[in-house]
């Protein structure tokens, strides 16, 4: 796996990001192990002068020399170059791994903005309804007030009912005295003037009789 990576590296120009220039042209490579860890040894020929056009011009190379790499100081490798970040730039697929987390990241403080504002509105929501529940709560409370005091004005209006029929049946009692009462009156009247009548009829009949006279009352 390593000797197929290698392969790929050779017959490429070396750009260094953190240097900010060309190492060279990589003619040949090695791999190294050293415990767990495998480096590649670039054969490389460094430019001496390029034309401003960047254009290769003759004699440009200079003596070859080496440069030892790992793997994770490679960034990019493209057709025809080798970019090196030299451990300081992460590799073209951890930046477009890290460029998606970012997009998702982002994607996911959007959502969490919308959904903040859905909790925000909740909140107002739950308020002018807590608001509403108060308020029912007071009226639910005065309507009990009032239920208690409709219910004592109605056993009242019970008992002044029980009172007014009471006072009708006394009433009617009343009225049957004042009937027996007038009954008892007249005879007495009667009895009074019966016995009145009885006893002048007996005096006049006693005066009569003292005077010799002996003549009854009719």
């Amino acid at each position: 796996m390593e000797n197929q990576q290698g392969n790929q590296l050779v017959n490429k120009f070396v750009i260094s990001l953190t240097d900010g220039q060309i190492l060279g042209y990589v003619t040949d490579i090695n791999v190294e192990v050293d415990h767990d860890q495998f480096y590649f040894i670039l054969k490389i020929k460094p430019l001496e002068n390029i034309s401003k056009s960047g254009e290769l011009q003759p004699g440009m190379f200079s003596s070859e020399r080496k440069i030892k790499i790992k793997p994770t100081d490679i960034v990019s490798v493209g057709p025809d170059v080798i970019i090196l970040g030299n451990g300081q730039v992460p590799p073209i697929r951890e930046i477009e791994r890290l460029h998606h987390i970012a997009s998702e990241y982002n994607a996911l403080v959007k959502e969490l903005e919308h959904k903040e504002k859905v909790i925000a509105d909740l909140k107002e929501e739950n308020s002018r309804l807590i608001k509403q529940i108060d308020e029912l709560t007071r009226e639910v409370k005065r309507l009990q007030v009032l239920k208690e005091d409709f219910e004592h004005l109605k056993e009242q209006l019970i008992k002044q009912e029980g009172q007014l029929e009471m006072a009708k049946e006394y009433i009617k009692l009343l009225e049957g005295l004042r009937h027996d009462i007038d009954q008892i009156k007249a005879d007495v009247e009667t009895l009074i003037k019966g016995y009145i009548e009885d006893v002048v009829r007996k005096i006049v009949n006693e005066e009569l009789n003292a005077r010799g006279l002996k003549k009854a009352l009719l």
